[in-house]
């Protein structure tokens, strides 16, 4: 199935969220259960780096080596308006001869954004590793503001659609969680795109000072962040351990190129077992579009432990 149904509404949430920016910049005390970075203390610990590196199942892949890529998503958005599409060209693909091609047109300064996000099933999974191959075109700047990258859903029930357009929202828990690994330019301080960090809604994230929650930054230590290049391949990795309702023992980790970049522990991803982790995507949306953006996405795949890179 392929729709452009809930477009208008999910753009508008995406477009309230990049205020999450704000929130890096409030001062606040810490919640309670605040997640804790790890990373230094895994890469030092052979046996802790190795189990969270440990290979899995693989359930989902895809190439995009055809246009029957496309049945893998229920939904793509600006795929009628052909700003997606497979492109096959050995040179633009990381692997194969295919890759998928999402184009942010310009729009005079409006949001622009494009889309696949992919259901993986109501029962769900309690841990989730997510890897995907992105590239940057090389004229791609998108301005202070975007998403691009891909993330991991966790929701409750069968409904696929469930969470979509709640940019601003804390989950309660019994609801939703969500997180996706983005580059961020730091209000120009970055070269486009940006430095990796982790977009997070969770139960206990901060407030904004508008009131609102908009998604927290969980990124490395500062002296660690990695500025991504353009038109260079990147293995971005991503993983989320749902925790033991009632406990914070939620986990979360990405990696780049096959090296731990960021390791979180302590979370409280959801208050109700049946939260889990059920859906994925893949895109970019540009906040204020003066100009076109294109990004390319290969080999992507989901797996219950470690992938690393093809």
């Amino acid at each position: 199935m392929i729709s452009d149904r809930p477009i208008r509404k999910q753009a508008a949430g995406m477009a309230a969220s990049l205020c999450l920016f704000a929130t890096m910049a409030t001062a606040q005390t810490d919640p309670p259960f605040w997640p804790q970075l790890v990373t230094d203390r895994t890469l030092a610990d052979p046996a802790a780096l190795a189990a969270l590196e440990q290979p899995g199942q693989v359930i989902f892949e895809d190439g995009f080596e055809s246009e029957q890529s496309l049945k893998n998503y229920f939904e793509i958005r600006g795929l009628r308006e052909g700003n997606v599409q497979i492109v096959s060209d050995p040179q633009l693909a990381h692997s194969g001869d295919g890759a998928i091609q999402f184009t942010a047109v310009a729009r005079g300064g409006r949001e622009s954004g494009v889309g696949a996000t992919a259901w993986l099933g109501a029962e769900g999974y309690d841990r989730l590793y997510f890897r995907r191959y992105l590239r940057f075109a090389t004229d791609y700047d998108q301005g202070p503001l975007h998403h691009v990258g891909g993330g991991l859903t966790g929701v409750a029930g069968a409904d696929r659609w469930r969470a979509m357009g709640t940019a601003g929202r804390r989950p309660t828990g019994d609801d939703h969680f969500r997180s996706a690994l983005e580059p961020w330019r730091d209000w120009g301080r970055y070269e486009a795109p940006g430095y990796m960090f982790l977009y997070t809604y969770w139960m206990d994230m901060k407030r904004d000072r508008d009131g609102n929650y908009w998604g927290n930054m969980l990124g490395p230590a500062p002296d660690q962040r990695i500025v991504l290049q353009r038109d260079r391949w990147y293995c971005l990795e991503h993983m989320i351990q749902t925790n033991q309702p009632g406990q914070a023992d939620g986990e979360m980790a990405a990696w780049i190129d096959g090296r731990l970049y960021i390791h979180y522990q302590g979370i409280r991803w959801r208050s109700a077992e049946d939260v889990k982790l059920k859906r994925f995507g893949i895109g970019l949306y540009v906040h204020r579009a003066t100009r076109d953006n294109t990004v390319w996405y290969d080999d992507v795949a989901i797996s219950t432990g470690y992938i690393g890179p093809k």
